[in-house]
């Protein structure tokens, strides 16, 4: 028996380098979703960008920052329909449907190489966690 039994049905995980505080220049790399492993039922949107600059320490240009959105919590159509706005500075939210969402995710990658800035902060949620909040539009 082989140590790799298996791996033609694994699955390849993302860079896991979460994004900070700071405002980011970010090349949008891969738009996906997922259903988490660990939690059966719980399905995440995520964004892997490479950083052109950033104020953060944490992420010098050229590495690869993650941004996942818990499709289960009641905000993640609105941090969704953020993120997909700034895609295109001309888009409305009348032109972000969920075909839209669908096809950004999509083999092809169809947005890859387009441009964002990501202003991240970090807030208390109302149990008391913290959360790294974070609002995009169209990098100039």
């Amino acid at each position: 028996m082989s140590l790799f039994n298996g791996i033609e049905s694994s699955q390849v995980y993302g860079a896991g380098n979460y994004i900070t505080a700071g405002t980011h220049e970010l090349e949008v790399h891969e738009c996906s979703t997922f259903e988490s492993s660990q939690n059966p039922g719980r399905f995440y949107f995520c964004v892997e960008a490479d950083v052109l600059s950033s104020t953060a320490d944490a992420h010098a240009p050229g590495t690869r920052v993650t941004w996942l959105v818990n499709m289960q919590q009641p905000s993640s159509l609105s941090h969704c329909m953020g993120f997909a706005l700034a895609l295109n500075p001309e888009a409305t939210q009348a032109d972000i449907t969920s075909e839209f969402m669908e096809g950004i995710c999509a083999d092809d990658q169809p947005i890859r190489g387009t441009r964002v800035r990501a202003f991240a902060n970090n807030v208390k949620t109302k149990a008391g966690g913290d959360f790294t909040k974070v609002s995009w539009e169209a990098s100039a």
